[in-house]
C-alpha cells in the first residue's frame, strides 16, 4: 500500500503541493479538479511528468465534486461525460492510473414526509445515463484507468442500483472513504462489504461525530482497522490542511503504516 495527499487549497500549484508530498515523504498527489489550476485545460498546459520527476511522485487525479452526467437536460449531462472522457483520454496519455469521483444524488424536493429525490422518480432516465455513462468509460479507459466510485454518505436504493450497474464492467472499481462513511452513521459499510473485492482506492481520514477530514490524532475513528479490512492499492491521506497533513503522516510513520 502506498500513500499520498489530496491537493491542499493552502498550496498555490501543482508544485507546491509536490513539494510538500516530497518533504513528507508521501509517494502521489491526488489532483482535484474543482482547483483552477487542476482543471483538464490547465492540467494540459502543466507539465506532470517533468513535476513527478523532479519530486519523485505520481498523481491520480478527482474529477469535479460537480460531475453530473444524469442531469434531465441533455446538453448538460453531455458535457459531464464529454468531460469525463477526456479526462480519461489525459489519463492514458500520461499514464495516471485512476480518477476518483463521486456519484451525485441529484435535486430532491422536500415534502412533509421527506425527501423525494428526482432520480428516484424518473429511474428509467437515471439508468439510461448510468448504462451510456459506463459504456463509454469502459470503451475509453479500458484497462489503463481505474474509474474508482468515491462513497459519500448516501444509502438511498436508486445510487445503489447505479453503482452495480457502474461496477459490472472492469473499468470501475470503488473509493472507500471512510470518513465519509464514519460521519454517516456508516450508511455505506454495508455496500462497500459486499464489494470489498472491487475496492482499489481509499480516502483515509479521522473524524469524530459529524465532523471528518481531520487529522489521524485522536481520531475516534479506527482508521487502522478500515485500512487492514480494505487493504487497497493506494490510499489518500484527505486531510484539508498541511498541519494534520504532518500530523497524520506521524501516526501512519508510528503505527508501521
Amino acid at each position: 500500500m502506498i500513500f499520498g495527499m489530496p491537493t491542499l487549497i493552502e498550496c498555490q500549484s501543482i508544485e507546491e503541493n509536490a513539494a510538500l508530498a516530497r518533504r513528507l515523504g508521501l509517494q502521489f498527489i491526488e489532483l482535484n479538479m474543482n482547483l483552477p489550476y487542476c482543471t483538464l485545460g490547465a492540467l494540459k498546459k502543466a507539465d506532470l511528468q517533468k513535476i513527478g520527476q523532479e519530486f519523485g511522485i505520481h498523481f491520480t487525479l478527482h474529477a469535479d465534486e460537480n460531475l453530473f452526467f444524469c442531469d434531465f437536460n441533455e446538453r448538460v449531462a453531455s458535457a459531464h461525460l464529454e468531460t469525463m472522457l477526456d479526462t480519461i483520454v489525459f489519463c492514458k496519455s500520461l499514464h495516471i492510473p485512476l480518477i476518483n469521483f463521486h456519484m451525485s444524488p441529484g435535486v430532491y424536493f422536500t415534502l412533509p414526509n421527506g425527501k423525494q429525490y428526482l432520480f428516484d422518480i424518473y429511474s428509467d432516465h437515471y439508468m439510461h445515463c448510468i448504462h451510456r455513462f459506463r459504456d463509454a468509460c469502459e470503451k475509453a479507459a479500458g484497462d489503463s484507468v481505474a474509474l474508482c466510485i468515491e462513497n459519500t454518505g448516501h444509502d438511498l436504493p436508486f445510487l445503489q442500483k447505479g453503482m452495480e450497474a457502474l461496477l459490472s464492467s472492469p473499468a470501475f472499481h470503488l473509493t472507500w472513504d471512510i470518513g465519509h462513511d464514519y460521519s454517516a452513521g456508516n450508511a455505506d459499510r454495508p455496500f462497500i462489504m459486499e464489494h470489498l473485492h472491487r475496492l482499489r482506492h481509499m480516502h483515509i481520514h479521522g473524524a469524530a461525530g459529524k465532523k471528518n477530514h481531520l487529522s489521524l490524532k485522536g481520531s475516534k475513528l479506527n482508521w487502522k482497522e478500515c485500512l487492514e479490512t480494505g487493504r487497497p492499492e493506494r490510499a489518500v491521506i484527505e486531510v484539508k490542511t498541511a498541519q494534520f497533513l504532518a500530523e497524520s503522516v506521524s501516526i501512519l510513520s508510528a503505527e508501521g503504516g
